[in-house]
């Protein structure tokens, strides 16, 4: 399989999980299995946004490097990366939100939250630290990381 090929089967898998994960049961592990859901489909846009980095650097025939690295200090300069690190810059874009979840997902807590908020002794609701719930948040990644595939695709014959 194409790394392209690799790219968009991760992000497919990611969608069919977020599917799975919305799928409201009443039983004792439905908060368990929504978790893993999101879990799951996050730890396959990191996949995915690794897949589509090393695109990128295959074109570019950069040296072996993490996605992390490679998005940081690129070894030499690439459009489509420099559109994904500006991305990233913006607090409130989808990669920006998506690398902090991912940075979340393998700390101690993890990403997905029993709740996304909780109630306090008042009645009142204390937000989550996210401001949307991480399955929104990952099914706008998806959509968004879909759209600029196409858009980085085009700019580049070589991929």
């Amino acid at each position: 399989m194409s790394q392209r090929g690799r790219t968009n089967q991760l992000l497919y898998q990611a969608e069919l999980l977020l599917e799975q994960a919305a799928v409201a049961t009443r039983d004792e592990h439905a908060v368990a299995r929504r978790m893993a859901g999101e879990e799951g489909a996050l730890a396959l846009m990191e996949l995915a946004l690794a897949s589509l980095i090393e695109e990128c650097a295959a074109s570019a025939r950069w040296p072996e490097g993490s996605w992390r690295e490679r998005l940081a200090t690129p070894p030499t300069p690439v459009a489509e990366i420099e559109q994904l690190r500006s991305l990233q810059e913006q607090p409130d874009s989808w990669l920006s939100q998506l690398v902090a979840d991912i940075t979340r997902l393998h700390e101690e807590g993890g990403a997905a939250r029993r709740e996304e908020g909780q109630a306090r002794g008042d009645g009142l609701i204390i937000a989550a630290a996210a401001n949307a719930p991480l399955a929104e948040r990952l099914a706008t990644a998806v959509s968004a990381m879909k759209a600029l595939l196409s858009h980085l695709r085009e700019s580049n014959v070589e991929w």
